[in-house]
């Protein structure tokens, strides 16, 4: 049998079969835009808030006023009691409480500093950071008036009281995401794993539905076709395929929801095309190891969150077991994952990668062997 014809052979197989086109068009194609879309709101805003006033003087109503401007909260309740606010967060009516003490104004005017209570639902880390970073930039901006005040009083000059009160100033520059979004790093890193889970679900199936086949008798090209044309034919279908939805994630996707990529074009095709191709060895030698084509799917998808925890960029890697590390080398996406943050969001050149680079190839060489011997002992020797 000549290579075309296992060519023709295989692609008849998979375009047949519509859980394999589901997984690898559709799926991908699906997951482009469902992905993202919680990331695409960058903060929270407007969050409901009690404020407590325990002090009922034109400061604490100023300060009240400040926080209720600030584009993280809303102050929506006005509780008599700390009692009550608590009753509001425990229902679930507000996500923060603020109460600001008695005696707020007489305890500012003598100099001293009155504790300002801050309470927050901390059940999600971005409510409590945005109800926490409002409530102390009103909380500062009017400390810091007050106390430029209390120096103009000793007839300080406006400037030299500024500069007593702030002797200096913090310039941020955020370097590689801007926004300090979750878009900028959450998003590359998972377009990577969704490429590599789906292809390799795909390549599960079919590589699983063709050892049903032999081990119920049913024959096909596959029983005269040899091992290095079917692992070719595959290169060819699943590999074109995904380089298309490598490169649509990387331009259209990436564009759409305003992630950057700043790579150099030929540097991340290079490396796009080792990942590629190590992540088809690796799938076409799972699949030579699954029996029926129902395992693939769950097999896959169970590995998927221990890959993404153990990449780094989600969980700090310092807080990772070193044998979860070690293992999840194994998988190209933990070194491609690596190696493309740093050139398309970092823009690194692609010797700054070459570890990752380098352990791509190795895996492209070892499953590729595995791959074959298995497949050779699985289709050809039982059939």
């Amino acid at each position: 049998m000549n290579f075309f014809d296992v060519l023709k052979g295989e692609i008849r197989l998979v375009f047949t079969d519509i859980a394999i086109v589901l997984t690898i068009i559709g799926g991908v194609l699906l997951y482009s835009f469902l992905y993202p879309q919680p990331y695409v709101k960058q903060s929270v805003s407007e969050l409901s808030v009690s404020i407590v006033d325990l002090d009922k003087s034109d400061v604490s109503r100023s300060l009240s006023f400040s926080i209720d401007s600030t584009p993280q909260i809303s102050v929506n309740r006005h509780d008599l009691s700390k009692k009550d606010a608590l009753e509001a967060i425990v229902s679930q009516e507000v996500k923060g409480v603020i109460i600001i003490p008695a005696h707020f104004k007489r305890d500012l005017m003598l100099g001293k500093s009155p504790t300002i209570v801050v309470g927050v639902d901390n059940s999600y880390f971005l409510i409590f950071g945005a109800v926490l970073e409002g409530a102390m930039k009103s909380i500062m901006t009017q400390s810091a008036g007050i106390k430029v005040v209390s120096l103009l009083k000793k007839s300080i000059p406006i400037q030299s009281a500024k500069k007593i009160y702030s002797p200096y100033t913090l310039n941020e520059i955020n370097l590689f995401n801007k926004d300090n979004s979750y878009t900028q790093y959450v998003i590359p890193a998972v377009f990577i794993l969704i490429l590599q889970q789906t292809m390799l679900i795909g390549l599960g199936i079919l590589g699983g539905s063709i050892n049903e086949r032999v081990s119920i008798g049913v024959r096909g090209y596959y029983n005269d076709a040899k091992v290095w044309q079917m692992i070719l034919s595959r290169v060819i279908i699943f590999g074109g395929i995904f380089f298309i939805h490598m490169m649509f994630y990387f331009g259209f996707s990436f564009s759409f929801f305003s992630v950057t990529h700043i790579a150099n074009i030929t540097n991340l095709v290079v490396f796009g095309i080792v990942f590629l191709s190590a992540v088809l060895a690796l799938g076409v030698f799972l699949g030579a190891l699954f029996n029926t084509r129902e395992i693939a799917t769950p097999a896959v998808l169970f590995s998927s969150l221990p890959l993404v925890f153990s990449v780094g960029f989600i969980w700090p890697l310092e807080a990772i077991p070193e044998f979860v590390k070690v293992l999840s080398w194994l998988s190209p996406s933990t070194p491609a994952i690596d190696g493309f943050l740093k050139l398309n969001q970092m823009g690194a050149k692609l010797s700054l990668v070459i570890d990752n680079f380098e352990l791509l190839l190795a895996q492209i060489v070892v499953y590729s062997v595995l791959a074959y011997i298995v497949i050779h002992h699985r289709v050809h020797k039982q059939s």
